[in-house]
């Protein structure tokens, strides 16, 4: 697995938004590891962040085995950042709205990049 076909950091130092962008359609416990590792991979290179964008807009599936890494790297982000915000699909948060409702405890959802960038920038 080549890690820009997986995962792309992206980092805006205009607004300090880190946004880190699954390219995968699936995902399972090997490629949430690997996401894991991705994301505390930009979070070190983009120490100067101020708030992070997760956009799985890609993502169709993810597999019960793979929460427990998911979980961890949204966890690296809550500790780092002002906001951390999820970008995805509405059939896929409906999904887990009902399978994993504690994933949106503690974490905003959006379905486009521009509303989630423009509700942080209101916030500051």
């Amino acid at each position: 697995m080549e890690d820009n076909k997986i995962f792309q950091n992206s980092y805006n130092s205009t607004d300090g938004i880190l946004t880190g962008t699954v390219l995968l359609k699936s995902v399972d416990k090997d490629a949430s590891k690997k996401l894991f590792e991705l994301i505390s991979q930009g979070i070190n290179e983009n120490v100067s962040y101020s708030d992070y964008i997760l956009d799985t807009r890609n993502v169709t599936d993810v597999k019960l085995e793979s929460f427990g890494y998911l979980m961890k790297a949204l966890g690296i982000v809550k500790k780092t950042a002002g906001y951390m915000i999820l970008v995805m699909k509405d059939e896929v948060l409906q999904k887990f709205m009902v399978t994993n409702p504690e994933m949106f405890d503690y974490y905003a959802v959006f379905f486009n990049i521009d509303d989630a960038r423009k509700f942080i920038i209101s916030k500051r």
